[in-house]
């Protein structure tokens, strides 16, 4: 009876718990969020785009992808959105082009880090599965490893398979949405990176000013609650 006490205590504390979830509009990071919360974990999205989406159909797409999460809680979701244009038109100019994606990944994990400073939280959700696109390789992955401060990084797809995803999408109704076509990046490598090497990496960050960058990024953002 002990032992059944202490469980119910435990789950208190976990029901509370946030996260900032890396939302991208496509298949993966949605599944990643929602796993999340059918554990008891509040999601605090965190969306970056390009102005190459005249439309805002990737805004309108994510707005619609987290109306439908919103379903799946009571609580209140908030997502932030920030104009990530500036921060990839300084990696282009004047960082390793292959590294473009790479150091995008690594810009988002400090953004989010910051915050969820401000949200009381350190917890970070992303839709990463292994080998699924070139910023997704084991090298590339170990990479943002060194980015992760006072900070747990947890990837809940790592060892998912493509179609346990889209079957779970289909499942609880995002699969339609998640599938729609929207604006993408134009700022992908020709030739991404897909073996990086941390000290490539490093030297490449030394070109722009990482720290203004996340400022800037988080200071401009736009808050939205559901």
């Amino acid at each position: 009876m002990g032992q059944r006490r202490n469980y119910n205590r435990i789950k208190l504390v976990i029901t509370v718990r946030k996260f900032i979830s890396l939302l991208s509009g496509g298949l993966d990071s949605p599944i990643a969020a929602y796993v999340m919360m059918q554990r008891g974990f509040t999601p605090i999205f965190l969306s970056l785009l390009t102005s190459d989406d005249y439309e805002q159909s990737m805004k309108n797409k994510v707005l619609n992808i987290v109306k439908i999460l919103s379903g799946f809680t009571q609580n209140e979701l908030k997502i932030y959105f920030i104009n990530h244009d500036n921060n990839l038109e300084g990696f282009k100019q004047v960082c390793d082009r292959k590294l473009t994606c790479i150091l995008c990944k690594r810009l988002m994990i400090r953004i989010a880090q910051q915050i969820g400073r401000l949200e009381g939280t350190n917890i970070i959700v992303t839709g990463d599965i292994l080998g699924e696109q070139a910023s997704q390789t084991l090298d590339n992955l170990y990479s943002y490893q060194n980015v992760i401060q006072d900070f747990i990084l947890i990837r809940p797809l790592i060892g998912w398979d493509k179609q346990e995803v889209i079957d779970l999408n289909k499942k609880i109704g995002l699969y339609k949405i998640s599938s729609e076509a929207s604006a993408g990046c134009k700022y992908n490598p020709q030739y991404p990176e897909t073996h990086a090497k941390l000290s490539e990496v490093e030297d490449s960050e030394k070109k722009v000013n990482i720290p203004n960058l996340v400022k800037k990024s988080v200071n401009d953002a736009e808050v939205l609650k559901f």
